[in-house]
């Protein structure tokens, strides 16, 4: 059987026209090349190579049928060589590789496993990626990842605030889901603050970093951060120059205010010591505080909090504050 009469028996097969007899003499033209094919490769030799295996062989019975209708045909265009690969891969599924092709096709990817790490109220961690990544996690915070990265990108989800000293990797970008921001890096060091209920933060120490944030609308925002820069998001997305102590002094067991209300500076507090914080009166709550306190005991801030503020405070069962100005005494 000669090249055409293949393709013509083989359009039909596909088809499902052929004849007992055609599809018998498929399988035969088949048997001739099979056993030498396959003679020396295992069972599970893998399915490819035997397709180049039975491909070349293919070629070497045509000639061997029609040597000059072969040559001929060798000088054709690149898709009828292309055709030929094509019908050698059909009748390798036919005759050869059915059960393990689809089998092939049907195994499921594998499965990604992710992993979470989180710190109560008063803990920190630091958490080592499979990259290399070094991530700082401040209090009351919560970080997922894979607990092996894919070829392509390194993806993680935060809530919470933590520092990330990121792994340089020009294949595989690294990227911090807060919704609703998107943080992009190949190797940088940056600090993110994305608390439910408060405006999200991106400051970046090092390195060049991208925030997109997707608007429930469908509008799509983006900033590019250097060093000292940080994306600061209200609802909209705005890029602005900062003092990174201010900001990401946490990681080295300082808390840093820089006009803070007392209810802002409250809210760090109640993460940072694990504490519950009541402020008796709106106008003391509005009061602003400035100054940083390196490894220093909630009463010694509180302590400082009195001379510099003018308040009074008192603590209830170890775990509760209660502030309030001289004028409005915290009741005993």
């Amino acid at each position: 059987m000669d090249e055409r009469q293949f393709r013509h028996l083989l359009d039909k097969y596909v088809q499902g026209k052929c004849t007992p007899e055609e599809i018998d003499l498929l399988h035969r033209f088949h048997d001739s090349f099979q056993e030498e094919a396959l003679q020396d490769e295992p069972d599970t030799f893998d399915m490819w190579l035997r397709e180049e295996r039975i491909h070349k062989n293919i070629r070497r019975n045509i000639a061997r049928k029609d040597k000059q209708q072969y040559e001929a045909q060798q000088a054709k265009t690149s898709s009828s060589r292309a055709w030929l690969k094509i019908a050698a891969s059909v009748l390798l599924i036919i005759g050869l590789s059915l059960g393990s092709y689809m089998a092939y096709e049907d195994t499921p990817a594998p499965k990604v496993v992710w992993v979470q790490k989180s710190t109560l109220k008063g803990q920190k961690a630091t958490i080592k990626l499979t990259d290399g990544t070094k991530v700082y996690l401040n209090a009351d915070s919560r970080l997922s990842f894979p607990e092996h990265f894919g070829p392509g990108t390194r993806e993680v989800t935060l809530e919470g605030e933590a520092f990330f000293e990121v792994t340089s990797d020009a294949e595989r970008p690294f990227i911090i889901k807060s919704a609703p921001l998107t943080t992009t890096v190949l190797g940088t060091s940056f600090g993110i603050k994305a608390f439910t209920g408060e405006p999200l933060q991106v400051t970046v120490v090092t390195g060049k970093v991208k925030v997109s944030a997707l608007r429930p609308s469908g509008q799509a925002e983006e900033v590019l951060l250097t060093p000292h820069e940080q994306a600061y998001d209200d609802g909209q997305l705005h890029k602005r120059a900062v003092d990174i102590d201010r900001y990401l002094a946490w990681k080295d067991k300082t808390i840093s205010f820089d006009e803070a209300t007392l209810a802002e500076a409250a809210t760090v507090l109640e993460r940072w010591f694990n504490v519950s914080i009541e402020i008796s009166d709106e106008a003391t709550a509005r009061r602003r505080i400035s100054g940083k306190y390196m490894d220093e005991t909630l009463p010694n801030i509180m302590k400082s909090f009195q001379y510099i503020l003018g308040v009074e405070y008192r603590f209830e069962n170890g775990r509760k504050l209660i502030i309030g100005s001289k004028k409005h005494q915290p009741k005993k």
